[in-house]
């Protein structure tokens, strides 16, 4: 009898086992199935976060556990993947959900830990991905959206932790490093792709086609009532069928955040020192994640939760955020659709005649807004340690008043668009971004010459330190002219169509202010190969000047006009060695050409 019973409880348990794991499939299927009763008990689901008494954040190995056990609980809904390893070499993962019902899903990506230092994101999208599985009112949310999650995007900076490394935070205890591998900044890094991190994102980013963007953040600078604050993609960068529904998500919004108790403003960036003095919209180029989304026809997104409100009050905040901002966007369905179905045709066509393409913008302080602001009264005291005046905020004086806000922006400067570009084969490290953004090009089938336009570098100025490892450079001044190019066979023609122009625009147009020539890319051509001695050339310079009467009049007119050019004999060699058939045609010759 005793064999007999411990065999038969062996075989209870094992039939406990399966039923459990039989049980737990149904329930992992019953979301397919729209049950209303809830999957599990959220205890079974602690994050980190909220196992350490909500004083600090997960490290990058807890947040991949979390995630990992997640997906095994629920792996017809959700997938832990990897994007491509950070400078690091440790994998960047993504976790996606998506549900079997409904068609034609909006596309979202949220990023977290962009900046390590700034971990709200990272916690907050545990708890929405506990909430989005076990509350039945998230289900419409599951029908309509296609959510991913870059857990944590700088991995080397996560992985990087200190007590100290945001002076200005108020926690957590833990906080991750601002540099990647590299040291480099990786929102700052999109346009210029130096990081393994970067090239990862855009190859994922362009083969994706996401719809909405969500990036999250901490602010840095001025003090004020509110723990949230963020910005999105300005207007003015995206393609006119887009606006609508950025303004319809926006509409939906900031009346729902605040009636779930968080106020929200525009992310501060103040025109003087405090925010009494106005604020302004953050106007973001290429280099940054919301400005990279629009060159992709995304609706970028960036929240910044205050950096002195206690921590855990900043990861409820930005778990309200996400969670508002999904609810508008499923609300918002069909429209998107529309606006994906529009981009699908456009990829093909080209532009329609002439077209302009404006590249640089500056704020327009003519024009504002007048925002309610919350803020705190504030004044200058004397300093503990260099005994003169700084600024503190009087957080025990909160004042409600309206402000300016400066949102608008004007064009400074702009381009004609070509119907075709061509890059040589040359400059492969261009054709790699072009083609990590997922650029058609194809390549010339053999050696030709033809009349092409061709921008000369008239000028530009240089940052005096490096500046994210380059020198980069800004107030780029061009000129244009018509010359016969020798295009080789293999060089790269890239067609210009209604999708891609404004990618092409922001990198090959060397004025852009994120182009791949500010970036250095193109450093080559600014310098002049050849040269002369001056005891050999004064003579051919002579004889040059004897020759040509036009070229012998400018000389003598600006040797009259111009006294610094007068006293300098280098300065007068080289002006005949530049107007001369010795000078090299390709220096400063931007070597991106136009087919118009």
């Amino acid at each position: 009898m005793k064999n007999y019973s411990k065999v038969w409880t062996v075989f209870a348990e094992m039939a406990h086992k399966l039923l459990c794991v039989l049980l737990l499939s149904v329930l992992a299927g019953d979301i397919n199935a729209q049950k209303k009763s809830p999957l599990l008990d959220k205890n079974e689901f602690v994050t980190p976060y909220e196992g350490s008494g909500k004083r600090r954040t997960a490290t990058y190995t807890e947040c991949f556990e979390w995630y990992q056990s997640v997906q095994k609980q629920f792996p017809g809904i959700c997938r832990l993947d990897t994007i491509g390893l950070s400078d690091g070499g440790s994998p960047i993962y993504v976790f996606r959900m998506q549900t079997n019902r409904g068609a034609n899903k909006v596309k979202v990506l949220i990023n977290n830990n962009i900046h390590p230092g700034e971990p709200e994101g990272t916690d907050a999208s545990m708890l929405l991905v506990r909430e989005l599985l076990l509350d039945k009112g998230s289900q419409e949310i599951l029908d309509k959206v296609d959510l991913h999650i870059i857990c944590q995007y700088n991995v080397d900076g996560s992985q990087t932790q200190s007590c100290c490394t945001r002076a200005n935070q108020n926690g957590p205890e833990n906080q991750g490093f601002r540099g990647n591998a590299r040291n480099l900044d990786l929102n700052r890094d999109f346009i210029k792709a130096d990081s393994r991190n970067a090239r990862a994102f855009a190859r994922y980013f362009a083969s994706q086609k996401f719809d909405l963007f969500v990036d999250n953040h901490t602010s840095n600078g001025a003090d004020y009532q509110y723990t949230l604050t963020y910005f999105h993609t300005r207007p003015e960068k995206l393609l006119p069928q887009l606006r609508p529904l950025l303004q319809s998500v926006e509409t939906y919004l900031k009346p729902e955040l605040e009636k779930a108790g968080w106020p929200t403003a525009p992310y501060v960036e103040t025109m003087k020192t405090v925010p009494d003095s106005g604020i302004h919209a953050f106007w973001e180029t290429g280099r940054y994640a919301t400005g990279f989304a629009a060159l992709h026809h995304c609706i970028g997104y960036t929240v910044e939760t205050h950096m002195l409100k206690p921590f855990p009050k900043r990861v409820e905040a930005t778990l309200a955020f996400m969670r508002v901002f999904l609810m508008g966007v499923a609300k918002e369905h069909s429209n998107s659709i529309n606006v994906r179905s529009y981009l699908k045709r456009a990829e093909t066509r080209r532009l329609q005649g002439i077209q302009v393409e404006n590249t640089a913008y500056e704020m327009d302080q003519s024009r504002w807004d007048t925002l309610m602001f919350r803020g705190f009264d504030y004044g200058y005291k004397t300093s503990n340690v260099t005994g003169k005046p700084r600024l503190f905020y009087d957080t025990t004086k909160p004042w409600s008043r309206p402000i300016r806000y400066y949102r608008f922006f004007r064009p400074k400067d702009s381009v004609v668009l070509p119907r075709f570009y061509i890059l040589p084969w040359a400059w492969g490290e261009v054709y790699e971004r072009l083609k990590l953004n997922r650029i058609e090009m194809k390549q010339v089938g053999q050696d030709t010459t033809m009349a092409m336009r061709v921008s000369f570098i008239a000028g530009y100025e240089t940052v005096k330190t490096p500046y994210e490892g380059h020198y980069l450079h800004y107030n780029v001044k061009t000129t244009d002219t018509l010359i016969p190019v020798k295009i080789r066979k293999g060089d790269w023609l890239i067609p210009v169509t209604q999708a891609n122009y404004q990618f092409l625009a922001a990198t090959l147009e060397p004025r852009s202010p994120d182009s791949y020539f500010a970036w250095n890319f193109f450093d080559a051509v600014l310098q002049q190969k050849e040269g002369f001695s001056d005891y050999v050339w004064d003579d051919k310079a002579a004889e040059i000047l004897a020759a040509n009467p036009v070229l012998k009049k400018k000389f003598t007119e600006k040797k009259a006009v111009d006294k610094a050019f007068s006293e300098d004999p280098w300065a007068q060699w080289l002006f005949v060695y530049r107007n001369s058939p010795y000078y090299e045609p390709t220096h400063n010759r931007y070597p991106v050409y136009r087919i118009d």
